[in-house]
């Protein structure tokens, strides 16, 4: 078996610490540019970190080894090979192939320029070729079936990466697809709802019980129909990079105050107490205020959604280290730990029932997360079953650059 079999693969030599001291062969060039002087974990990709560090152990502590599978980085994909490794004088080497008759070739040629080594490499050898106890001279097809599948393997990896790329480029068109047809929803709707609190306002007097309850239900659904075209819209804009935040400097105690004022009379419907606290007189920071009031209704509007009455919902306002945060905290139904993973994806429900009914779309937590991450911060929850939630909102104070 030669080296010009059409697989590939490389040879390098690495010092103790890792680091590729001498290129012996590289066949992969057009995607793996190997360079002396970088440390070889490098061109491994990240999930195949730790696989390698045991390699390395087990190469110095045994001398050698073989059979490890392990990723590299390519300059357009993510490349399977199989590894090999040898105690050298100077380090090891490392042999990588794509295929059996590969590494068997690079053995052949080792044997060549290592004659301190040739025992230990012959040895290797014949634990390669030995399946079910016949030498590769006597039947070559368990390796013509192992190359058969790496490459398989390679094609099915090439079209699944072109297929992930489609999938991206439909992705972002049916993003802007859902943009344009909520935007046109957004219209009609929202003169639905206008025109029927004119009739709600307007004919109290002049209609029957049965009437009017059919005009608060046309008004409250036309509402929250409007709420969830705007989270659309939003959600939208946000999937294809289109965040725009109109930044100036605010006072983020004074924003807070003002939305938990306006939530007030929702808190009251339940019987709740929503109460404010800040530990700072004034607290500037450059963001987006109309952003960062949806994303204080969103927080407030949940728990109040989630909260029993005759509870409590307490928002403060700290400073923790660089950030201003902000807290949240209910003493509602609380979040299981398997469904905490779920609050930020798009489109995901919680199996978390509201205490009075409330709706949701599984789309506001998801939106103010984006948000706070346009801003350099970050949302994070701390919830326990039957015990309630804190929702926590970071903001950089440095940001401001006051």
């Amino acid at each position: 078996m030669g080296i010009n079999d059409s697989s590939n693969g490389f040879i390098v030599l690495c010092d103790r610490e890792g680091v590729i001291t001498e290129i012996i062969r590289n066949e992969m060039q057009e995607d793996l540019m190997l360079n002396t002087m970088n440390y070889f974990q490098d061109y491994l990709e990240d999930k195949s970190n730790d696989k390698y560090h045991k390699f390395y152990g087990e190469v110095f502590s045994e001398g050698s080894c073989m059979g490890w599978e392990m990723n590299v980085q390519g300059t357009n994909q993510v490349i399977p090979l199989s590894f090999s490794g040898l105690v050298h004088d100077k380090g090891l080497i490392i042999l990588a192939a794509e295929s059996t008759g590969r590494m068997l070739a690079y053995y052949e040629e080792l044997v060549k320029l290592n004659n301190e080594h040739v025992n230990v490499i012959r040895g290797m050898m014949k634990k390669i070729t030995k399946i079910e106890n016949r030498e590769p001279e006597n039947d070559q097809r368990p390796y013509d079936k192992i190359s058969t599948l790496n490459n398989e393997l390679l094609n099915t990896q090439r079209e699944l990466t072109k297929t992930n790329v489609e999938l991206k480029r439909l992705n972002v068109q049916k993003n802007e697809y859902l943009g344009m047809a909520a935007h046109d929803l957004r219209n009609p709707i929202g003169n639905i709802m206008a025109y029927s609190e004119i009739l709600k306002d307007e004919l109290t007097e002049s209609i029957n019980e049965e009437q009017q309850e059919i005009i608060a239900t046309i008004h409250q659904s036309s509402e929250y129909m409007l709420k969830l075209i705007d989270d659309f819209l939003d959600v939208s804009k946000i999937q294809v990079g289109k965040l725009i935040l109109n930044k100036k400097i605010t006072n983020l105690c004074d924003l807070v105050k003002s939305n938990v004022s306006i939530n007030q009379i929702v808190a009251q419907r339940k019987e709740i107490l929503l109460t404010y606290e800040c530990y700072a007189e004034t607290l500037l920071l450059d963001i987006d205020p109309i952003k960062m009031n949806q994303v204080l209704n969103n927080l407030i509007s949940n728990s109040i959604k989630f909260s029993y009455a005759r509870s409590e919902i307490c928002v403060r306002v700290k400073i923790i280290g660089g950030d201003a945060v902000i807290e949240v905290i209910d003493q509602g139904l609380g979040i299981s730990k398997e469904d905490i993973g779920l609050l930020f994806k798009p489109y995901s429900q919680t199996r978390t029932k509201s205490t009075k009914g409330e709706k949701g779309e599984g789309l506001g937590l998801a939106i103010a997360k984006k948000i706070a991450n346009g801003h350099g911060g970050d949302i994070f929850v701390e919830s326990e079953e039957g015990k309630g939630t804190k929702f926590l909102v970071s903001l950089p104070i440095e940001s401001t650059g006051i």
